[in-house]
């Protein structure tokens, strides 16, 4: 990411459609992200975002649809106070810092005219948003406070006297000679030359030093002291192209592509990234694409990680009550000792003397006629120590049978939760994660969130994968159990192939076959690794996948979620082969 001097002011530039803007309404979705809803007198609303966050810091319109806490915190109901249904008057930058001012004129509580300054500093983890009197030079506040125990060189509180951050004393692009680069970077022969940029020109980032660099036909590493006049020329011209486009107000904001997402984003071409780039139509849109997805990203990692953590959770839970319960089925052993002992005294009441401690008598359940030593207590009559050994294994069996019934629904419930941490480590969309903690909600292991969102996810469809195999079947993949419900027991009809790993927590597939013809080999084999895949024994080699037509798959009376029964199955061998799925043809 860059969000440095210079895309601040191309941002700035399209900021000015905001001069004379009414604020509407005033919200802070994030702790350190403020929303303001702005409407033109021509009827144009706007959303803008000011954020403070160490590692997203930023000023831009956007249309992410943010969502409020029920309760504004104090910063947010200062801002209110102070600047709703006030107009913007000005929107400046201080120099190519990082530095934007708004100022907003609205009435006080005599209902006179007045100024107030919204400035907002983009700075890592020294960001801020603070509110000042231009009248007095006073903090009103910040989202940020901090005293001079944090920063010696100025405090953020309500009454002190503002003062902007200290100036780095770097030079202005846009008023540069070509004497004065040269100078600057012969001063810093030791450096690479987008270090020696970065460290000379004021308002530009690593990101675009090393666009400068590329455009002068220079490697991004190439030191200071191997480069000549020429080099020197090359930098300079690439460096005005760059302060023109600015200062005509039309750049080429990019946006740099990869597999995994949005890597970086500048206000200016990145020509050393073609043709990973691509360029939106503004450079508010751009800033705004690049962190919605970094947003939804972060709340993808965030939620995966958290249902994970309360899935290890219930299964440490559940691991050591199967762990108590096996220990319990041991006692049916020892229930069986228990009979053996009250049989024999009851068999031997009148060798029993009453006061006897212990007594050793023939034990007529060994087949090799051995005596048995059994312990008594001398206070209770020998009917009465027969009887004790009794009741010692009444109870012990009744533990042991109330422990094996216990401890299958224990196995049970490690299997579903073994199941569900399957899926979420395979889950690669939120609406999967969505799926997921949904089901866990309705199973009792999380509680149901109270917010409008979560009613809208429950509403949702669920979206199991769909391929297309070789011979042009349609297959399906359910990638959680509350898909694998969906896809079983209503997309899939009586003469469509259902296909599940044998004894291994995986993906339901279906082979759609509506018109009941016979499955091709191949097409079964392509379902299979499929099933194979998408399941715990992905890195198995010859994993068991069970198939049946739907109509010999059932779903017991209370049966958890995913789970099923199924009669009439055969079953095939295969390899999960990764370049195999990818072969097949994803169907959106």
């Amino acid at each position: 990411m860059a969000y440095d001097g210079m895309t601040m002011a191309a941002v700035t530039q399209e900021l000015q459609c905001l001069v004379d803007a009414r604020i509407d309404k005033i919200y802070q979705p994030e702790q350190l992200t403020v929303l303001l809803h702005l409407r033109q007198k021509d009827g144009a609303r706007y959303r803008l975002l000011l954020s403070a966050e160490a590692m997203g810091a930023r000023i831009h319109l956007t249309d992410y649809p943010y969502l409020n806490p029920a309760s504004p915190p104090m910063f947010c109901m200062l801002l209110r106070k102070y600047l709703e249904g006030g107009r913007i008057l000005s929107v400046i930058q201080q120099r190519l810092e990082r530095i934007l001012v708004f100022t907003v004129q609205s009435y006080n509580e005599l209902r006179e005219l007045c100024e107030r300054r919204l400035i907002c500093e983009v700075m890592g983890k020294h960001s801020n948003i603070i509110l000042v009197n231009p009248d007095t030079g006073l903090i009103i506040d910040g989202i940020k406070r901090y005293s001079h125990a944090v920063s010696r060189h100025r405090e953020v509180l309500p009454g002190s006297p503002y003062l902007a951050p200290p100036p780095q004393n770097k030079k202005d692009p846009r008023l540069l000679s070509y004497e004065e680069l040269e100078q600057g970077l012969l001063e810093q022969l030791e450096k690479t030359v987008t270090k020696a940029l970065v460290q000379l020109l004021e308002g530009v980032s690593p990101l675009l030093a090393g666009e400068l660099a590329w455009r002068a036909g220079l490697p991004e590493e190439a030191p200071v002291d191997s480069l000549g006049a020429y080099e020197f020329e090359r930098i300079y011209s690439s460096l005005q192209e760059l302060v023109a486009e600015l200062e005509a107000g039309c750049p080429t904001p990019s946006l740099v592509r990869e597999e995994t997402g949005f890597t970086a984003f500048s206000a200016f071409k990145l020509s050393r990234f073609v043709p990973k780039t691509v360029h939106p139509s503004s450079v508010n849109e751009t800033i705004d694409l690049y962190y919605q997805k970094e947003k939804e990203q972060r709340l993808f990692t965030g939620t995966k990680h958290r249902l994970t953590q309360v899935i290890k959770k219930e299964l440490e839970r559940c691991y050591k009550k199967a762990a108590l319960q096996e220990d319990t089925l041991c006692l049916a052993s020892e229930a069986e000792e228990y009979r053996i002992k009250g049989e024999i005294l009851t068999a031997n009441l009148f060798r029993i003397r009453p006061g006897d401690r212990e007594v050793t008598l023939e034990n007529f359940y060994d087949p090799n006629g051995n005596t048995l030593t059994i312990p008594l207590l001398p206070e209770l009559s020998p009917a009465e120590n027969a009887q004790r050994y009794f009741r010692h294994y009444n109870k012990a069996k009744n533990a042991a049978q109330k422990a094996a019934m216990y401890h299958r629904e224990t196995i049970e419930e490690i299997a579903y939760l073994e199941g569900i941490q399957h899926s979420l480590e395979t889950a690669d969309t939120r609406g999967e994660l969505d799926e997921i903690e949904e089901e866990l909600v309705k199973q009792g292991y999380l509680k149901k969130p109270a917010t409008k969102e979560a009613d809208k996810k429950s509403a949702s469809k669920p979206e199991p994968l769909a391929y297309l195999s070789s011979d042009g079947f349609s297959l399906l993949v359910g990638k959680n159990n509350r898909q694998n419900d969906y896809l079983t027991l209503k997309v899939a009809k009586d003469r469509d192939l259902w296909l599940h790993t044998k004894d291994i927590a995986g993906s339901h597939v279906i082979i759609k076959n509506p018109e009941g013809k016979p499955i091709p080999e191949r097409t079964l084999l392509e379902a299979a690794h499929l099933a194979a895949y998408f399941s715990k024994g992905r890195m198995s080699s010859k994993v068991p996948v069970d198939y049946t037509e739907r109509k010999n798959v059932k779903k017991p009376a209370g049966a958890r979620p995913g789970m099923v029964i199924y009669e009439n199955y055969q079953t095939v061998y295969v390899t999960p082969d990764k370049e195999l799925i990818e072969k097949l043809v994803r169907k959106q």
